[in-house]
């Protein structure tokens, strides 16, 4: 096992070289992120986001047979534990440099710029001392479990996925009241707040930021959980406009100076005569809102006799626009998908402790910026998943040769500390091995020779 001094070259080579062009340690300086002695912050957010590239968690690799060639666990820990980290700050300013890129590869006038919201379950079945924990209902399984929701917010511009900004958010039936921190002004114990507010709150805070923070993008994209027409207003203010799913319930709107609900506006609305899935549409006023709304009815594939309402406020959008830019929507759900089964969202570490859950995910959201942003920027026909099972393929063959250099400069050491005779006989034994390495070893260890 390589020592950690080397846990840098541990990185894929394509990683290494992302970590440089995106200047990632920079943005960790300016989010105040440090640590006061030994390891550098640098060091210990690369070793940590390495480890999912080589199959490994946490726990096993610092409590594995090989544990003791790293630093201790309590070392990990405590930075990761630190409610002074700022990695909201850090997230928010390394995502919209990365977006900014994207923006230079896309035509600003014909491509779509959306932000988009929604939320998933984030499993914590096996804990029970992690303060805010709360028994949650699973709408996807139809099943309860221990944890809490991620609300997350990310900008997709039809090619590539990015996030932004998330929330850990607790519940009603909390499993665990105990509070994080006892300084509450510390960035960590205002984040432990956050996860009791309700989710439109914290989801209209997080758009708020990301617009503050200079991401340009036209539409909120949101599922029918989140779409309302106070939701919509509230955002309209910001500058954004709204496209979501909606809901058939009680909602009234209002239609030629007579209120009707959305099955009965079905009946309203003007058929449009496509090939494609919409059916018909109309533009309303909700009783309950502020601004006039275009509601488009589309094809519900999963029960031909029904239908879907998709809302916005955006009534310059066609029909068919408005369709398009929402099916981007299904972007957070591949970008969820991954984070868990790739990336390793929920089963990388067992930590206690709510801050460190805020550290892992933040880390877990930077690989996946990485993997994206390689993707995009070399125009790769490989999938996220493709492209990420050959960087892992990748850290296999770098710990061999990582761990071959160590082995030589071990060598190396132990030579230049003895006798003038020894050390030659050392010296010219070690020159005539590395002559005879196979060509293809030579190929991966191109740094590996003895001067004589």
């Amino acid at each position: 096992m390589v020592h950690l001094k080397d846990v840098k070259n541990q990185l894929p080579n394509e990683i290494k070289a992302l970590f440089s062009e995106l200047k990632v340690t920079q943005f960790l300086k300016q989010a105040h992120i440090s640590k006061q002695k030994g390891y550098s912050v640098a060091v210990l957010f690369t070793f940590l986001f390495s480890l999912v590239f080589k199959g490994k968690t946490l726990n096993q690799v610092l409590s594995g047979r090989e544990g003791d060639q790293y630093m201790k666990k309590d070392i990990v820990y405590r930075w990761m534990n630190d409610p002074h980290n700022n990695w909201r700050l850090f997230l928010l300013r390394f995502s919209a440099s990365v977006i900014e890129k994207l923006h230079a590869l896309t035509d600003t006038k014909t491509h779509l710029r959306t932000l988009i919201l929604d939320d998933s379950t984030f499993y914590r079945n096996r804990s029970q001392e992690v303060p805010g924990l709360a028994r949650l209902w699973d709408h996807a399984l139809k099943q309860g479990y221990k944890g809490y929701r991620m609300l997350t917010l990310g900008f997709s511009d039809g090619y590539s996925f990015i996030p932004i900004d998330f929330g850990l958010l607790s519940g009603q039936k909390k499993v665990n009241q105990a509070i994080t921190e006892k300084d509450q002004r510390t960035v960590g114990a205002k984040r432990f707040k956050e996860s009791s507010q309700k989710m439109p709150e914290v989801a209209l805070e997080m758009v708020q930021r990301a617009l503050d923070q200079g991401i340009y993008a036209t539409h909120v994209l949101m599922d029918k959980w989140f779409t309302s027409p106070k939701m919509m207003d509230q955002l309209h203010e910001m500058g954004i406009h709204t496209i979501g799913m909606v809901k058939n319930g009680k909602t009234q709107y209002l239609f030629h100076q007579r209120l009707y609900k959305l099955e009965e506006l079905y009946a309203k609305s003007t058929k449009e005569y496509t090939q494609e899935a919409i059916i018909s549409s109309i533009v309303v006023k909700p009783s309950s809102g502020k601004n006039p709304v275009k509601i488009v009815f589309v094809k519900n594939h999963n029960k031909k006799s029904a239908w879907l309402a998709i809302m916005t406020d955006d009534l310059d959008l066609s029909s068919q626009e408005i369709v398009k830019t929402y099916s981007v929507r299904w972007d957070i759900e591949t970008f969820f998908k991954a984070s868990k089964s790739l990336l390793n969202l929920t089963k990388e570490t067992q930590t206690r402790h709510y801050q460190a859950l805020i550290c892992h995910t933040t880390i877990v959201f930077t690989r996946y910026i990485l993997l994206s942003w390689q993707q995009r920027c070399a125009n790769d026909e490989r999938t996220l998943g493709g492209l990420f099972y050959e960087l892992g393929d990748q850290i296999k063959e770098l710990d061999w040769s990582a761990a071959l250099i160590e082995l030589v400069h071990i060598i190396q050491v132990v030579s230049e500390e003895s006798g003038k005779q020894l050390q030659d006989f050392i010296t010219s034994q070690l020159q005539h091995w590395v002559d005879t390495l196979p060509h293809y070893i030579k190929a991966y260890l191109p740094n590996l020779v003895c001067e004589t």
